[in-house]
């Protein structure tokens, strides 16, 4: 460990002239963007290995440090904070912020190291299942997207990549749910392969695990009953622990489950599984409007859900809502004793693995991003609203790494409560302030009022999401976040059918339709289509639509502020499903 002479800002200075005296800034850097074996991924685990073996030198001699992807990471990290600290802050502030900051990464490693972190469970509302507060999500670590991909269409090193996320989740971490779905290309048939190998070998126990299988809504009962079977078929599974329809975004997909007609309700299909011992608990996921999940809700149907609602963006991934998103339908879910299940708490809910260096700072010393976006949900019934209390979040892993921070996160939470709960408290604090600086209270307050969305007008411009995100990238500088978010907007308009209605656009949209709506052309005042806009915020919305269009288009040039640039990523290579 660190002696007290031996202070860590030191260290890191020291660590990264190593890593540029050893592999020195030249012509020659090779870029492998599907790998480690490149000149920046490289100069970052010398930094890394160089801090590590003077503050936590067992972490280097523990078997997780075989793995370079985390020394890539911790490389990356912590030479954005050394950046950080060039700023013009004054110095003893400078010093005090950067020396805690590289003390959280210190404590990081340190209880990697330990082999002890294990993630806490809670009872998942009326299932009764003890569900694990962070989840194994399964989009992004399978070979492909595309349908129709059996394991002869795998690479060896794909699979053997899903095997070591899925024993490093169950048998160290204790995160013993696995979500996948019909929808996410190849990953059902490798999951079933990796799952059955592990069953015969002893490795796990099927009954040890929480099983969620997702599929879509179908036009009729008998698609709906054959794509659920080869679900089962590739899972190679006698029973699902969880079973949820899959994107119930638009009133067809409800309609689908329960008003279907002559052509079945898929919902009957459902009901015949769950007789036969195939299915044990039910429920539902939605990137859709607020009064939709709400009316679906309503049912008395479902044992849980999966939705949107994060301390960053919440508005514009949930699809409709005032500012708050699905906050109401996470209080009425509270009320009929339903698991309360995040959808994407760290892209949707903010693209937090890459976050900017403003927000960095602004969560800096006491948490990283990603780690505040996942206390802020897990404690959001102390900090926020205690009737609306959240179970799990789910992290879309592609390594094993990806688990790292919020396994931590998640053994913090239960060991060091108080601590987390006021850290979180703090940085929650700190960015409403930021915003206050940035925007000024009475637009924060009422800049939602008055905006169309094409939801319910037949127009293209999703108004309200639009503005949503001049206030996130105002605030807190989340450009990647916003352009990620825009350029959907920017997709949609290429087939966006100027003789249709808007209804009809988005159902022509069909799975994407829970975030439609066009992007904006700077040249059009909007004056029709903002006529209800307070007459005090008219001149801003406008400018904001010019300032989200300006910086977030695909084809932007404008000279992007220092402090929206990432501060660094903790994806070290392209995972399998994005190099196709």
């Amino acid at each position: 460990m660190v002696t007290k002479n031996n202070e860590l800002s030191f260290l890191v200075r020291l660590a990264v002239n190593e890593a540029y005296t050893e592999i020195p800034i030249c012509e020659s850097a090779t870029v492998d963007p599907n790998s480690n074996d490149n000149t920046e991924n490289q100069r970052s685990i010398v930094i890394a290995k160089s801090f590590i073996s003077l503050t936590c030198p067992e972490f280097l001699s523990s078997p997780i440090s075989h793995d370079d992807d985390r020394l890539v990471k911790v490389g990356r990290a912590i030479k954005d904070l050394l950046e950080a600290a060039k700023s013009d802050e004054e110095e003893n502030v400078k010093q005090s912020r950067l020396e805690a900051s590289l003390a959280l990464i210190v404590e990081e490693c340190i209880a990697l190291a330990s082999g002890s972190i294990k993630v806490p469970k809670v009872q998942f509302g009326k299932t009764n299942l003890e569900m694990p507060i962070v989840t194994l999500g399964c989009m992004r670590f399978q070979q492909s997207w595309m349908p129709g991909i059996k394991m002869d269409g795998v690479a060896d090193d794909c699979q053997e990549n899903l095997k070591n996320i899925i024993s490093y989740a169950v048998k160290d971490l204790g995160i013993n749910h696995i979500e996948t779905a019909r929808g996410y290309g190849s990953s059902e048939v490798q999951i079933g392969e990796i799952l059955k190998k592990m069953f015969d070998d002893g490795e796990i126990k099927r009954e040890e695990l929480i099983i969620q299988v997702k599929v879509g809504a179908k036009s009729t009962a008998k698609e709906f009953r054959g794509t659920l079977e080869t679900s089962f078929k590739n899972l190679k599974l006698n029973y699902v622990d969880l079973f949820s329809f899959h994107g119930v975004n638009m009133e067809k997909d409800f309609d689908f489950i329960f008003n279907n007609g002559e052509n079945g309700n898929c919902y009957d299909v459902v009901e015949e599984y769950i007789k036969a011992g195939k299915i044990r608990h039910v429920g539902f996921t939605s990137h859709g409007r607020v009064d939709l999940i709400r009316r679906v809700i309503e049912t008395d149907k479902f044992d849980y859900a999966n939705i949107h609602y994060h301390a960053f963006g919440s508005y514009t991934a949930s699809g409709e809502g005032e500012t708050a998103g699905n906050l109401q339908n996470i209080r009425l879910m509270n009320e009929k004793n339903m698991g309360v299940f995040i959808i994407s708490p760290y892209d949707k809910g903010g693209r937090l693995y890459a976050p900017s260096r403003k927000l960095r700072s602004l969560t800096l010393p006491d948490l990283e991003p990603l780690a505040y976006g996942s206390s802020w949900l897990w404690n959001h019934g102390e900090l926020v609203d205690d009737k609306a209390h959240i179970h799990t979040i789910v992290c879309g892993a592609a390594r094993p790494s990806d688990l790292d921070q919020p396994a931590i996160g998640a053994f913090f939470h239960q060991e060091r409560r108080e601590d987390m709960i006021e850290k979180t408290r703090k940085v929650t604090g700190r960015l409403h302030q930021a915003a206050l600086d940035v925007l000024g209270e009475r637009w924060m307050g009422s800049w939602h009022i008055g905006l169309h969305n094409c939801s319910f007008y037949d127009e293209k411009i999703q108004f309200g999401q639009i503005v949503g995100l001049y206030n996130i990238l105002k605030a807190y500088g989340m450009l990647g976040y916003c352009k990620d978010r825009y350029g959907t907007f920017e997709g949609n308009s290429k087939s966006w059918d100027i003789n249709l209605s808007s209804k009809e656009n988005i159902e022509k949209l069909g799975g994407w339709g829970w975030m439609p709506g066009c992007d904006t052309d700077p040249k059009n005042d909007y004056i029709i289509e903002l006529e209800n806009v307070p007459i005090e915020n008219k001149e801003q919305v406008l400018e904001a639509l010019r300032f989200v269009q300006k910086y977030c288009s695909k084809n932007c040039d404008a000279t992007i502020p220092k402090e929206w640039e990432t501060a660094y990523d903790m994806r070290p290579w392209n995972a399998y499903p994005e190099r196709s």
